[in-house]
């Protein structure tokens, strides 16, 4: 029997596929965040965000701050700042408020003292510094940092300072007036510098008072005079009072302006007196020897007046109106105290 063989055929279908693996180049994004302490210190820039790659931080300090360093996820005090962000990071700015050292003395006289003298503030710390004279003295001015007359001085520490107060020497000028109540010294009580040649004038408004003479001045018979300030001193003005003289008397029709009475006057000198005007009323006024107004006595029928001679010189009673449309008539009766 015959046997036929079946040759094996081996068929076989590879396929072969190409995979392609791409990588990307690019740096990944990280987070960056700050914060600064004290939180008023300063700033820093940029504030956060998201970065890849290296960035570049500057910390700007606030007005009477200094930068004093990095911490976080960095250190040291570089500034500006150059990171590399490889990872989510933390950036903490510290800034360290500014001092200064604060300094202030008296000068040289012993005139007095200062407070505060001396001490360490922080920037744009306000303080008021008082200058506290000794017994005799009077604060006069600063100098320094800064200059003036301002006592107590308040000042803005924004860098080193250094002041010195100055003092004068002055002495107590006392006024007094006798009788007490019957006349004014002016200028009066204070304190005035070593050497100072003040003036001083007496004057009274009390009726029929007038100055006499003074005591303790460089020249007790004039007024004013004047008060020479070597050492304290103490003045009196004296008063006296006037006695009236014989009483005198003007009258006559008005036409227009009309001179009622010129009388000559010493300074000092008071004229008491009445001024009528008939049937109607009549406008007047009393002008100095250089022509001043020095008492109006408005629009009147009847009027009592008073007063008195600051100069010596003629002073004149002038009738300025009359309120009528008829002829009108005054009259003037006055007595000079002297």
């Amino acid at each position: 029997m015959w046997k036929i063989k079946t040759p094996l055929v081996l068929s076989a279908s590879i396929t072969i596929g190409l995979v392609l693996i791409f990588a990307s180049c690019s740096p990944k994004i990280y987070q960056l965040s700050t914060t600064i302490v004290p939180s008023d210190g300063g700033t820093i820039n940029p504030s956060g965000g998201l970065f890849q790659g290296k960035v570049t931080l500057i910390a700007t300090p606030a007005q009477y701050y200094e930068f004093s360093g990095w911490a976080g996820a960095t250190s040291g005090n570089a500034n500006p700042l150059t990171i590399t962000m490889n990872s989510d990071k933390q950036i903490v700015a510290t800034f360290a408020r500014l001092t200064y050292n604060f300094r202030a003395q008296p000068d040289s006289t012993n005139g007095g003292t200062v407070q505060p003298n001396s001490g360490t503030f922080e920037a744009g710390t306000s303080e008021t510094i008082t200058a506290i004279p000794a017994t005799g003295y009077r604060f006069d001015h600063w100098e320094g940092s800064t200059t003036g007359t301002s006592n107590p001085l308040n000042i803005v520490i924004t860098t080193n300072t250094s002041l010195t107060a100055y003092f004068t020497k002055a002495y107590t000028l006392t006024i007094s007036c006798s009788p007490n109540g019957d006349g004014t010294v002016s200028p009066g009580n204070g304190l005035y510098d070593e050497g100072t040649v003040q003036n001083i004038t007496a004057s009274t408004t009390i009726f029929p008072y007038a100055f006499a003479y003074w005591s303790g001045t460089n020249n007790n018979n004039t007024n004013p005079t004047t008060v020479t300030m070597n050492s304290d001193k103490s003045v009196t003005a004296y008063f006296k009072q006037l006695g009236p003289g014989t009483q005198q008397s003007a009258g006559s029709q008005i036409s227009g302006t009309t001179t009622a009475a010129k009388i000559q006057l010493n300074a000092g000198q008071w004229i008491q007196g009445e001024l009528k005007g008939s049937p109607f009323d009549i406008g007047a006024q009393i002008v100095d020897s250089g022509g001043v107004v020095i008492k109006d006595l408005g629009r009147v029928s009847d009027s009592q007046f008073t007063f008195q001679a600051t100069t010596s010189g003629m002073y004149t009673i002038i009738i300025y109106n009359s309120y009528s449309i008829l002829f009108d008539s005054y009259n003037l009766v006055y007595t000079i105290y002297q």
